[in-house]
């Protein structure tokens, strides 16, 4: 079973690093993140076709709260705090 050996936001190039057990390292923007939130505020807001305004590259992740062994919340600059990031759709995202 793969998991997460390291998770760490870099606030200065707005990016998440994550290296996995199989030696596998992955970089995804803040903002990236963010656009890809599947709180269900965020699901309804994209199945009503909004597209919403482009987020600003200063969008950061302020706050990593780790889910038990499912995933992260991430907390981002815009107040953004609803979505839970499951480990294997952070993984799924760089592909």
């Amino acid at each position: 079973m793969i998991h997460v050996e390291t998770i760490s936001s870099h606030t200065r190039t707005g990016t998440l690093e994550i290296l996995w057990s199989d030696g596998r390292q992955q970089r995804l923007t803040h903002a990236f993140l963010r656009t890809c939130c599947q709180c269900s505020h965020c699901k309804s807001f994209h199945l009503q076709g909004k597209t919403g305004d482009v987020l600003p590259e200063q969008l950061r992740i302020t706050e990593i709260r780790p889910v038990g062994m499912y995933g992260v919340q991430l907390i981002f600059s815009d107040g953004h705090d609803r979505g839970i990031y499951p480990w294997t759709y952070l993984r799924d995202l760089a592909q």
